[in-house]
């Protein structure tokens, strides 16, 4: 099935106008609502939009809230970001944590806001695919194939339980970034950085743990995206694992500036690794 949406998707980008877009919207997300249709006619002409994603309990439950935020901000390219603020650097677009939008039997949820502060709400987004074509209806914006195949892969990933699993649809999300070497932006987008902090966390999760790997990877996670919070975590675990503990603590300490949050715990558990290592 995804094979299939993807070829009418590469199929249509490259001739694709908003009519276009409107029939792809339509096929790929058939109990989308959208508020309003002239929006299909009026994208934001600067390609800004900010992205409300509904997490309230009930989209949620559906596959909505921080694993929808996550989706979008993994079909952007070259989206540095913060965790905590959602905000994505170097891009137009914006993702960011909202609360009820309502038509909540219909969720997941999620509201547009473009550059004229129109709002626009669209129900029962729960695929990489319908996120992707709302992304190119409201920005007006074609969106890379490699980052759609990427972000379906690392919401698989999040389903499956065996760590193996994980990392084997981790490693192709990551074969299809590889693929576009040439394109810097889709080389340093979120999604680059997030499918390399997932596969750091599986291989860590394994029996015996791959730790060169994690290392690998979480060290290169955190240089893509060095404003995630998570990245710098599973590179904790990392460096540790890997009887690292000076590079483990520095780690911490880069979670406690962007979380103050995990202060309290991050000081708890440099003084942990101060004692493991002396």
């Amino acid at each position: 099935e995804l094979t299939k949406k993807l070829h009418l998707k590469s199929k249509h980008n490259t001739t694709m106008h908003l009519f276009n877009r409107f029939i792809l919207l339509s096929l790929f997300a058939p109990s989308l609502l959208i508020t309003s249709v002239r929006s299909f006619s009026t994208p934001s002409p600067s390609g800004e939009c900010t992205i409300k994603v509904c997490h309230n309990k009930h989209c949620t439950k559906k596959g909505g809230g921080d694993m929808l935020l996550q989706t979008f901000r993994n079909l952007i390219p070259e989206a540095d970001s913060s965790e905590e603020s959602g905000v994505l650097y170097n891009s137009n677009v914006s993702v960011e944590k909202s609360g009820c939008l309502s038509q909540c039997d219909r969720g997941p949820n999620i509201c547009t806001v473009n550059d004229k502060n129109e709002e626009k709400l669209y129900v029962g987004i729960s695929d990489a695919t319908t996120a992707s074509a709302i992304l190119e209806v409201v920005t007006g914006k074609d969106y890379p194939i490699a980052l759609l195949l990427a972000a379906t892969l690392i919401n698989d990933s999040q389903q499956a339980t065996k760590p193996s699993k994980k990392e084997q649809l981790l490693s192709s999300a990551i074969d299809a970034i590889s693929k576009e070497e040439n394109d810097a932006t889709i080389q340093n987008s979120y999604a680059h950085a997030h499918a390399l902090l997932l596969r750091a966390d599986a291989f860590l999760e394994m029996t015996p743990p791959n730790i060169d790997g994690a290392l690998f990877d979480a060290r290169k996670s955190v240089k893509i995206a060095p404003r995630e919070r998570k990245a710098w975590r599973v590179l904790a675990c990392a460096e540790e694992a890997g009887g690292n503990y000076t590079l483990a603590i520095d780690a911490l300490r880069e979670v406690a500036k962007l979380d103050p949050s995990f202060s309290t715990k991050a000081r708890k558990e440099i003084e942990r690794l101060v004692s493991i290592a002396t």
